[in-house]
């Protein structure tokens, strides 16, 4: 079942967002649904093939964690980023790109 960003506790196991990469570095994305961002920290493993700032993507099998005081997900072994498409698969007349 996938989690909306807004409804991520910390704690949360197995979470399954999609949105689009809005910033990243090699360590870490920025993630935006219609809810709000996220940071996910991540390993190359975790990339299903490359991805880049834009791309749409879904994360699966993420953790929730409080680094800092800054809620984020951390993706484990098992977890995954996988680009869904280049286009935006819900779009919303209000957001700014």
């Amino acid at each position: 079942m996938e989690t909306r960003i807004d409804e991520i506790r910390n704690g949360m196991r197995n979470i399954h967002i999609e949105g689009k990469i809005v910033d990243m570095n090699q360590f870490m994305l920025v993630i935006d649904d219609e809810s709000g961002r996220t940071f996910v920290r991540y390993n190359y493993r975790n990339l299903a093939r490359p991805v880049q700032k834009g791309d749409y993507v879904r994360i699966d099998n993420g953790e929730a964690v409080n680094y800092s005081g800054i809620l984020q997900l951390k993706l484990p072994r098992n977890g995954s980023i996988t680009p869904t498409n280049l286009d935006n698969p819900n779009p919303s007349p209000d957001r700014v790109n």
